[in-house]
């Protein structure tokens, strides 16, 4: 079941990366404590996630703020992150687990049943993008490149929003997710590490007309 703190930070990811949140926007720690409800330590541990995800900055003196967005970061960003997915997907095709192989198909058995539904369900859609990735990034059993792997996309999810955000552009990204579980449930490597940099390829030339030029 998912707690307090943890749906709080998946909202507040969710307000930032759709820009309902504005870049420099200052963000109040108390303020935020009272509309969430949420007590002062885990409400510090979700903004220190939100940090470390690259969505907000934290001053000593003057604060917290929405993170600037930079295209310059972002084209940096994703330099990076084409090269780290297809390591993700090659090391976890080699270490995944049982479980987390079944995790992976949950998420895609969610997306379907989102896919069914005649409303929009934008959040969940997204959340379901997130968690694909994360259980990849989890699935290479290494730590420093899950921490890299989730600033990066941190960094990359808000420029999504420029232009991947309906339903059905949502979904098509589960096209390649589906490519990937298989490969990963044969223990193909460079399949699954293809497949995710793919994936990474198409939507930065989906962003490109808009976005990078």
């Amino acid at each position: 079941m998912t707690s307090k703190k943890d749906e709080t930070y998946r909202d507040l990811r969710y307000r930032i990366v759709t820009h309902e949140l504005k870049p420099m926007a200052p963000l109040n720690e108390k303020a935020l404590m009272d509309h969430y409800r949420l007590g002062r330590t885990p409400m510090r541990e979700v903004l220190l996630q939100l940090q470390r995800d690259g969505l907000i900055q934290r001053f000593s003196r003057s604060g917290t703020i929405v993170s600037p967005v930079d295209i310059n970061i972002y084209k940096h960003n994703i330099e990076i992150r084409t090269v780290l997915e297809g390591l993700a997907g090659e090391l976890a095709a080699e270490r995944i687990t049982a479980e987390e192989l079944e995790a992976l198909g949950k998420v895609l058995k969610q997306v379907s049943d989102i896919e069914e539904q005649d409303c929009e369900n934008l959040k969940e859609l997204m959340q379901c993008e997130f968690d694909f990735h994360n259980l990849i990034y989890a699935a290479t059993h290494n730590p420093k490149l899950i921490g890299v792997l989730h600033e990066l996309q941190g960094v990359s999810a808000r420029f999504w929003h420029y232009q991947i955000f309906s339903k059905q552009e949502l979904l098509d990204q589960f096209i390649d997710h589906r490519e990937v579980v298989d490969a990963l449930r044969k223990r193909d490597g460079q399949r699954a590490g293809q497949a995710l940099k793919n994936h990474i390829q198409k939507v930065l030339k989906k962003l490109g007309d808009k976005v990078l030029k």
